[in-house]
């Protein structure tokens, strides 16, 4: 006899409801770095900010390498002669405000009567602040890697001629490069939070790399792993690796790389294989090298809004009645914020561009 078994009718229900997941999230990293620029309302979408140059109107350089007797030469003065005035040379940097934002939507039936109404609602709104700090982080990066200050792994000179990983010569040259145009360690960084002010780091230059990169910079020869820092405080508690000379590296998977953008991976210079997406070609990494400048001022800026009008949620909710939903059936949950940033000085950072072992 067959009997009434489990599968002899379907139940009403059979579905018992477990708890919600999880789910992936993200660190926000290069949109607290920099100089930060306030612009008032109704003045303009562009702002232009300006540099005077040294003289001889070279940026980041005031005596050319074997001129300093033509510098001191310059500066004679003969008796009872007047010297020839100069002027001055200054270069402009401009920035442009671009509106960013996200829009979700949902009916009052999705709303009121399905059983996870509520859980779309507050994960729409979540997800609405999440969208817009990620536009931002990436508009950030984005402009970093526009660096005019390059370097390339192996013996690359492109990126898609880079056919190596990242290395301690590397990692000297990218410093000596810095300091050469009158670059500093960065010794102040952003804390995290709605509002923001500085807090002091050990002088250091921070390379902000795709997490990817850990095991080729572990095996790499001089690398030093956080865990024999000592007593050395972290650039970020969280997602620093360690340090390659005076190069302090911290990992977010933010930081994506570019697919077979590199040689072919018969050229890899380092150990092991070259990661390669398709077996071709190399996949190429950027690291972002900061530094700033004597005074203080940095190789980066932004012209953000921060504190808590930053990104503006705006909800319609369901029953408000208008000529475009007279019966108040469709909610909206969306924001919007502005946010513009720019290469302050190319001199004072670095991007370099390297492979990694598969």
């Amino acid at each position: 006899m067959a009997g009434q078994r489990y599968t002899t009718e379907a139940g009403r229900l059979e579905n018992f409801r477990g708890r919600v997941l999880t789910r992936a999230g993200f660190v926000e990293m290069l949109c607290k770095i920099g100089d930060m620029h306030k612009m008032p309302k109704n003045e303009s979408e562009t702002i232009t900010f300006i540099r005077a140059l040294p003289y001889g109107g070279v940026d980041n350089e005031f005596i050319a390498a074997g001129q300093d007797q033509a510098f001191i030469d310059q500066h004679l003065i003969a008796d009872g002669v007047t010297p020839e005035a100069d002027s001055i040379s200054t270069v402009r940097k401009q920035a442009t405000l671009q509106q960013i934002g996200c829009l979700f939507s949902y009916t009052d039936k999705a709303y009121e009567v399905h059983e996870e109404g509520h859980l779309y609602l507050e994960e729409m709104e979540t997800q609405t602040t999440e969208r817009i700090t990620l536009a931002r982080e990436m508009m950030c990066y984005g402009e970093l890697k526009s660096c005019d200050t390059k370097f390339h792994g192996g013996d690359g000179s492109s990126v898609a001629t880079v056919n190596g990983p990242m290395t301690r010569a590397l990692a000297q040259k990218v410093e000596k490069t810095i300091k050469r145009n009158h670059g500093m360690p960065i010794n102040k960084m952003l804390k995290s939070g709605p509002d923001f002010g500085m807090q002091s780091v050990p002088a250091s230059f921070p390379a902000y790399c795709h997490t990817d990169m850990r095991q080729t910079l572990e095996n790499t020869p001089g690398f030093k792993k956080v865990e024999d820092y000592g007593g050395r405080p972290l650039l970020d508690e969280e997602h620093e690796i360690g340090s390659l000379g005076s190069l302090r590296f911290i990992e977010n998977p933010l930081f994506t790389y570019m697919p077979d953008a590199g040689a072919a991976v018969a050229g890899w210079t380092g150990s092991g294989e070259a990661s390669s997406t398709t077996g071709t070609n190399m996949d190429v990494y950027p690291v972002i090298v900061m530094g700033r400048g004597k005074a203080g001022g940095g190789a980066f800026g932004q012209v953000a809004l921060r504190g808590r009008e930053a990104i503006k949620v705006e909800n319609k909710r369901l029953g408000q009645i208008d000529s475009g939903d007279p019966l108040g059936q469709r909610g909206y949950v969306g924001g919007t914020t502005y946010q513009a940033q720019l290469i302050e000085n190319d001199g004072w950072m670095v991007v370099i561009f390297v492979g990694v072992e598969a």
